[in-house]
């Protein structure tokens, strides 16, 4: 596979240590969350476990190979959007302690489904088993089974979550997703937040960044500041129809009728207003999650200049959560003691 040839590669390279880096991975083949897993911890060791109402479905998947490496220290970095075969092989790794688990608590999909055919060219997809890590933990997080007397799906608390032991002995939690072993904890993206990223201004302003800097520092060394998010927001602010929050389009549906009933004619001058006093407070309210929309437009602007393998070095270098990762590798008393506590 591609993974053991990079890591062959990387050990015929001297590598010594090694972060796996699994944020915002929405997970893939279940034999290859195996294969991968196989990689760091000895043959015939469980690595997850399916349980279904139907024994047929009831399956325990072990590794079949000789490790390629028992001893490499190694830290797997998780989020939020760590999906699936991302959470069996944190999961696995964290249960065998074989390897330190920084970052947010995953994603909790641990569902096994199966499609079926029916009339029409439609399918069904159903539910058969869920997945449980090694010491037992169900990774699925939502629990579609209870539903409340409002139909809502109840989540685990994280006070209410059951705990289980990993190979030497440490404590673990289940209930869902994998828990770092070390959390850390992000500032809540807003909606506005959310609108952006997802808006044809932040593309647009990456696209003008491009084009404006024929050339930009190596990937290494390029890191957005203060006074560029400034300039992202002069642009937010010359270029508002780009970037529209859901309030904006609904006071703009309201406008509109108001014109088919003939109802507008003295309240151009206020919706104006309004409509100024709102650009003006989703403005604001970005500045909430500065850090991460800085994050978010460096990547987007160093992948123009060096695709995906500048986006790579630049987060070597900068992301937070990777240089976490190197203190906590660089210092093995620390990293031994969270694997054995």
């Amino acid at each position: 596979s591609e993974v053991k040839k990079a890591i062959l590669e990387l050990k015929d390279l001297g590598m010594k240590k090694l972060i796996i880096d699994v944020r915002d991975n929405p997970g893939g083949l279940l034999n290859e969350a195996v294969k991968i897993t196989n990689f760091f911890i000895p043959k015939d060791k469980v690595v997850v476990t399916t349980k279904a109402k139907v024994k047929k479905w009831s399956i325990t998947f072990k590794t079949r190979l000789t490790a390629l490496d028992l001893n490499i220290p190694i830290v797997i970095l998780v989020n939020n959007r760590s999906a699936s075969a991302s959470e069996i092989l944190a999961g696995s790794l964290q249960d065998y302690d074989r390897a330190v688990i920084i970052g947010e608590r995953s994603f909790g999909k641990g569902l096994v489904q199966r499609y079926r055919e029916l009339s029409y060219g439609t399918q069904m997809k159903i539910t058969i088993a869920k997945y449980y890590t090694p010491s037992g933990r169900c990774i699925q997080e939502l629990d579609y089974t209870n539903r409340d007397d409002k139909g809502n799906i109840p989540k685990f608390s994280d006070t209410g979550r059951e705990l289980y032991k990993t190979e030497k002995g440490r404590t673990v939690y289940g209930g869902g997703g994998i828990l770092p072993d070390i959390e850390i904890k992000k500032s809540k993206t807003t909606e506005t937040t959310k609108i952006l990223l997802n808006s044809n201004a932040f593309f647009n302003y990456a696209t003008n960044y491009f084009y404006n800097h024929p050339s930009i520092v190596e990937p290494s060394k390029f890191n957005l500041t203060t006074s560029d998010y400034l300039l992202l927001k002069t642009y937010l602010r010359n270029h508002q129809s780009e970037f529209e929050t859901k309030t904006e389009a609904e006071f703009k549906k309201a406008k509109e009728k108001a014109n088919s009933e003939k109802l507008a004619k003295n309240l151009t001058k206020s919706y104006q207003n309004l409509i100024e006093k709102i650009h003006v407070e989703k403005l604001k309210e970005l500045d909430k999650n500065k850090e991460y929309i800085l994050n978010k437009l460096t990547t987007e602007i160093v992948k123009r200049y060096y695709y995906n393998e500048g986006v790579y070095k630049q987060k070597v270098i900068f992301d937070k959560t990777i240089l976490q990762a190197h203190t906590i590798l660089n210092n093995s008393k620390k990293y031994n003691s969270i694997l054995k506590n």
